[in-house]
């Protein structure tokens, strides 16, 4: 379950390819990798949602890869640091963090927004 979040834990068997391994070694941002994260973020939210409290293991997790990649997004921002996310425009960048944020918050709150309010949808979430 949560393959998609594990995964892009530095150390997971499975890190290679995966949507943070390629920012952090790379400075590429992989849409494709990042939506299966954030699916995985989606469900997590959806299924957390039944429990009284947020499984420890996907808490902190979730937290971990919040963090980092909000670290290397600041880094991109700050023209004194050497770091940089080329693919993406300021907006785009700007436009995929919110939906990391949301999505987060989802986890720990379960709330949803429904896809259709964004301009930035995930391709592999229908009907929601």
């Amino acid at each position: 379950m949560y393959e998609n979040i594990f995964r892009n834990l530095p150390g997971s068997p499975n890190w290679e390819g995966s949507f943070y391994e390629q920012l952090a070694e790379f400075g590429k941002w992989d849409p494709d990798e990042f939506w299966k994260l954030h699916l995985d973020l989606i469900s997590a939210a959806q299924i957390e949602a039944q429990s009284e409290a947020v499984d420890r293991a996907l808490a902190l997790a979730v937290v971990t890869l919040y963090s980092n990649i909000s670290s290397l997004i600041l880094a991109n921002f700050n023209s004194n640091d050497g770091f940089e996310i080329a693919n993406l425009s300021r907006d785009e960048l700007r436009a995929f963090m919110e939906r990391l944020e949301h999505a987060v918050h989802g986890v720990f709150s379960g709330e949803i927004i429904p896809e259709r309010s964004y301009d930035l949808t995930n391709p592999l979430i229908v009907g929601l």
